[in-house]
């Protein structure tokens, strides 16, 4: 794993945490979702929490297109839960979800660690 996001299993959902820096590009989300499809398909899960704050786009319409085709094609059934700081989803954001959600992958956007646990079915973080 590379130094712009962390990834751990703590037995109930895998926990991504961005760099301060993270910007999402085609290229920073291909290594993120050939990452997290290994750690699914290593833990044998499909609840995933990532958090962050300060982070960049550089995306298109083009690009949360395929960035929402190839969560599903990577890792289907999978939840993932996405805690930013401050963070409005904005049109592409809503458009990849609808993508990545007409392919069986639900994604959700949260400001709030809390609902986006209750969000992903986990009771209580241990």
């Amino acid at each position: 794993m590379g130094n712009d996001f962390s990834l751990e299993f703590n037995g109930k959902y895998i926990h991504i945490i961005h760099a301060s820096d993270y910007e999402i590009t085609p290229e920073s989300n291909d290594k993120l979702w050939a990452e997290l499809s290994l750690a699914c398909q290593k833990y044998n899960c499909r609840k995933v929490l990532a958090e962050g704050h300060n982070q960049k786009r550089d995306l298109g319409s083009m690009e949360a297109f395929q960035s929402g085709t190839q969560a599903s094609q990577s890792i289907p059934g999978l939840s993932l839960a996405i805690c930013l700081q401050g963070y409005a989803p904005d049109e592409t954001t809503k458009f990849f979800m609808n993508v990545a959600y007409n392919r069986g992958v639900r994604i959700e956007f949260f400001n709030d660690k809390k609902k986006a646990l209750t969000w992903l079915g986990i009771k209580d973080d241990e």
